[in-house]
């Protein structure tokens, strides 16, 4: 591995967030897929989700038609990692003061919610080579 790109920050209860890269999060945000490849990675991700026992069809929501994911869902009266439209318009203005992205949960209850939520973002990161070689 050549840098951490992400990591989680853990508080009390089961609350946490993630950080992300500020250059891999603009290097997301400036890569264009097509709504197939979306909807390929949230098929992935559904899979994901059905071996812990959750089904929800769409885990990854994107900005637009980019790869750059702002939330992380698990439906489940709204169990979420998401990404503040602030931070979204920074990313946007390429705001060269901004170090680092911070995702935020919500609603997590369980450590097995909490869990699951990394495994997607975990696995957001692996598959963004693979989405990066079908794009070019």
């Amino acid at each position: 591995m050549e840098k951490t790109i992400w990591t989680p920050g853990f508080s009390k209860g089961y609350d946490f967030k993630v950080y992300l890269d500020v250059g891999f999060a603009k290097e997301m945000m400036q890569s264009k897929i097509p709504y197939e490849m979306q909807s390929g990675l949230n098929k992935l991700g559904n899979d994901e989700l059905k071996q812990f026992g959750v089904n929800w069809l769409i885990p990854y929501q994107f900005y637009k038609d980019s790869c750059f994911i702002t939330q992380f869902d698990l439906g489940q009266n709204g169990v979420w990692l998401s990404v503040n439209n602030q931070t979204i318009c920074d990313l946007l203005k390429e705001d060269k003061s901004q170090k680092i992205i911070e995702y935020h949960s919500h609603n997590v209850e369980y450590p097995k919610d909490a869990f699951v939520l990394l495994v997607l973002f975990s696995k957001w990161v692996e598959y963004k080579d693979i989405l990066k070689q079908r794009i070019q």
